[in-house]
């Protein structure tokens, strides 16, 4: 009897092994690249092709695991987790701390849902979104599932490298004109500078690219072999190449919290310190390149905004990149040892340079604030007309409006809406239900509905209240903590890290979709599936790769 179980058990496992395997080569490998008719409707059919393929994967899991459940009560497999005590068995559920911000934030969702005027709405949430809560748990259910697994393979990688990097591709393509798969005939230059690459309208793939191009930094960073090194080299240039012409400013601000992660973490020893100069140099000599072809095919450059310009053109972009090289040069003829002496030194620098930045930051707001309101014309004589210190309606590509909106329907909300919002993916939902409200959007927006609050914060704020957005934080900030905290062991884990700080940036000035919001679940269940092992990716490893990969 036993030795019958055996075959079956080991096909169950082969089983959900090819079940994950499919499902990430669907949502890494096709889904960026899937799309019908140009971009008509492109979001929904994302979304169509994401809700099926992960319904369809965590449906064949849960049978799966039901499977094994069964197996394990009749005694035909025993399990790691079942213990023993006063003559009962128990399961032991050992939860990480990333485990447990993810359920508090699930449990934040679905009070948020319970305590809904909404719930028809809320379930599924706003019409081309679709963020309500069947996707929220479709993004639990793909974290625990792929955190419980060694599923970031070399397959698994290789697939999202080759899938993303001709995204990243085409969408440079885009922006000087070349259409190689037939999305621009009959599109307008106004349209195509609104529309590139295979994701659609130019805000959503500027979440997909700062959300996902991270794990190919990591791979530059820490591979060994030459040849691994020079295609994670071509990646991150089609990535820096992308994100420097995509036109969303906010994408800039993803890259800095990038660079401020991964500056400090180099600190750690030499070899990131040279590491990380290598990158800044490929960084700015990509952004100057892209400037050099801006002005070649001048004629058919699509028009871009002026902080994507100035990054790509001013003599500033190759003035840091000479810095760059030098350090590179500088850092590579001294010895180990003399840099190891340096680093804490360096360390202190690089704090006193965080508190330079954040007091600038702050002084910053403050500036706005005092130029927005006159203080500094009644004061001084003077106020500043520049779109990006003068706070107003149009600030921000009108993301002032949404702003003040939300935050203004948020002290209006009733208590228990204030601590768990309105309902998932619900925003507009609640502003277009008040007369008075939706007599204002119209005049603002025309027949455009506002669907969420342009800021990823205040949206959770109005859609999941203060105990949601707490969570979300939680989840955000707590998970760029945790897997922080595990890379001082697997120091490749600073690749997550870096992919949720740079979705955490962008997405201050955006908000959750199908094409970025899935993925940064996904990368965080990969992310935990490896603190649970103690190799690196096999792509990242020095050395031949022995016995087959496991997913």
């Amino acid at each position: 009897m036993g030795k019958r179980s055996k075959p079956a058990l080991s096909r169950r496992n082969r089983l959900m092994e090819l079940n994950i395997l499919a499902y990430l080569s669907a949502m890494l490998g096709v889904f960026p690249l899937f799309f019908l008719h140009q971009y008509e409707k492109i979001g929904t059919l994302k979304y169509t092709l994401f809700f099926y393929s992960s319904t369809i994967f965590l449906g064949i899991t849960i049978l799966l695991v039901t499977l094994k459940i069964i197996a394990v009560l009749t005694g035909r497999m025993s399990h790691p987790n079942i213990v023993t005590a006063g003559g009962r068995s128990f399961y032991a559920l050992k939860l990480s701390f990333a485990d447990k911000v993810m359920l508090f934030y699930g449990a934040c969702v679905l009070l948020s849902f319970l305590f809904s005027d909404f719930k028809e709405f809320a379930l599924k949430g706003a019409d081309g979104w679709q963020m309500g809560l069947c996707a929220q748990l479709i993004f639990l259910g793909l974290y625990f599932v792929l955190s419980r697994y060694r599923t970031c393979t070399k397959v698994v990688m290789v697939t999202h490298f080759i899938s993303s990097g001709l995204v990243f591709l085409l969408g440079i393509l885009h922006r000087f004109d070349v259409d190689p798969v037939g999305m621009y005939p009959g599109l307008t230059v106004l349209q195509k500078k609104e529309f590139l690459s295979t994701l659609g309208q130019a805000t959503w793939y500027s979440s997909y690219v700062c959300t996902v191009f991270s794990l190919g930094i990591m791979v530059f960073y820490f591979a060994k072999k030459a040849y691994i090194r020079l295609g994670a080299a071509v990646y991150a240039v089609l990535a820096f190449g992308t994100l420097v012409t995509q036109n969303s400013d906010s994408a800039f601000v993803a890259i800095a919290g990038v660079l401020l992660i991964l500056g400090y973490f180099s600190l750690g020893s030499p070899e990131r310190l040279v590491r990380f100069w290598q990158l800044m140099a490929l960084i700015w000599g990509t952004f100057g390149s892209m400037g050099l072809l801006q002005r070649i095919f001048v004629e058919r450059m699509i028009p871009l905004d002026s902080l994507s310009l100035f990054f790509s053109q001013s003599i500033c972009t190759w003035i840091c990149f000479a810095v760059s090289v030098l350090i590179c040069l500088l850092l590579e003829r001294s010895s180990a040892d003399k840099l190891e002496t340096l680093l804490p030194f360096l360390k202190i620098l690089y704090r006193i340079m965080l508190v330079i930045l954040a007091l600038s930051l702050l002084g910053l707001v403050i500036f706005i604030y005092l130029n927005t309101k006159g203080y500094l014309l009644q004061r001084f004589g003077y106020q500043s007309a520049n779109t990006y210190l003068y706070f107003n309606h149009q600030w921000g590509n009108n993301r002032g409006s949404s702003w003040m909106l939300a935050w203004q329907q948020f002290k209006e909300l009733p208590l228990i809406h204030k601590l768990f919002g309105v309902g998932p993916d619900s925003f507009s939902a609640h502003l277009y239900s008040m007369e008075e409200t939706r007599e204002y959007l119209r005049a603002l927006w025309g027949n455009l509905t506002l669907t969420n609050a342009h800021n990823e914060y205040l949206n959770h704020l109005i859609c999941y209240g203060v105990a949601g957005l707490l969570a979300w934080l939680g989840v955000l900030v707590g998970g760029i903590l945790y897997f922080y905290k595990k890379a001082a062991d697997k120091p490749w884990l600073i690749g997550f890290v870096l992919c949720i700080a740079a979705y955490g940036c962008h997405n201050f000035f955006c908000y959750q979709q199908v094409c970025c919001t899935p993925f940064l679940f996904i990368f965080m269940g990969l992310g935990e599936g490896l603190t649970k092992w103690g190799k690196s990716p096999t792509i990242i490893r020095n050395g031949k790769n022995k016995g087959k990969s496991k997913v």
